[in-house]
């Protein structure tokens, strides 16, 4: 179970990752395209904080694009090498201390981060510090998923006494606040339509099975009952969870210009 004030490591999803968190190729390809345009006049080489199985960095260094991944999980970096050995250098590091000296890349990417380490100002005064100035920062929260699913999350989190632990962040309306205070810009990147529908059940399945990161702090039986309840809920309200549908959702990035 991962204490207050820790980075969550990813080591127990390194096996199942890809087939839980993965995107069609068409996908993938769109996000890469929507990113390689964000960085396309923004010196190099770039970083990605959370690397994880280079679902980002990977179709990012194919297109050219000069990458060095960093990530705390040693299962998730194997996974990657894996993949492909010798795509972009690795570094298992947690994003709250970066092993880089100032101003070394000219972008850095993060992915479903902030919602996962200790403290996620830490993790961006860490960025702005590696970054050079005038340097891009390239973050998502990823697909929302559409507003039953996080009317699902909502409740499960609810019902099994859940909640976010301090230091890390959910929504990025408060690093936009934070760059902007600091005397950057914050663009909003065209959406990236997702393709993959799911079902209630899919959802509720997933926290019973224990593969979202936040039911890792959650005990089992207070996350099996979680479950119970919201399905019971979802068959109330809409039906067999079966044959509830899930529409995707787009990825939305943002683009922080950091000052000069």
């Amino acid at each position: 179970m991962t204490q207050q004030g820790e980075s969550v490591s990813f080591d127990r999803a390194a096996g199942f990752y890809d087939a839980t968190r993965g995107q069609s190729s068409q996908v993938s390809a769109a996000q890469t395209e929507v990113l390689r345009a964000a960085l396309r006049d923004v010196s190099e080489p770039t970083l990605e904080i959370g690397v994880g199985t280079g679902r980002i960095a990977l179709p990012l260094a194919a297109a050219g694009r000069r990458l060095v991944g960093v990530d705390l999980s040693a299962g998730m970096l194997t996974a990657l090498r894996a993949k492909s050995p010798a795509a972009l250098p690795l570094v298992q590091a947690d994003a709250t201390r970066l092993p880089f000296h100032d101003d070394v890349f000219g972008a850095a990417v993060l992915a479903h981060v902030l919602h996962l380490v200790s403290d996620w100002r830490a993790v961006v005064a860490e960025l702005t510090r590696v970054v050079r100035p005038g340097g891009v920062l390239l973050a998502t929260r990823g697909s929302a998923g559409g507003d039953l699913l996080r009317e699902i999350t909502r409740r499960a989190r609810a019902a099994a006494g859940w909640t976010l632990p301090p230091g890390r962040l959910d929504n990025l309306t408060a690093l936009d606040t934070q760059i902007r205070s600091a005397g950057g810009t914050v663009t909003l990147l065209p959406p990236v339509p997702t393709d993959r529908s799911s079902t209630a059940e899919q959802a509720l399945s997933a926290i019973e099975t224990n593969i979202m990161s936040w039911t890792w702090d959650v005990a089992e039986g207070a996350r099996l009952a979680a479950a119970r309840e919201v399905r019971d809920w979802v068959t109330e309200t809409y039906g067999d969870p079966e044959t509830v549908v899930i529409a995707p959702a787009p990825i939305q990035w943002r683009r922080y210009q950091l000052p000069g």
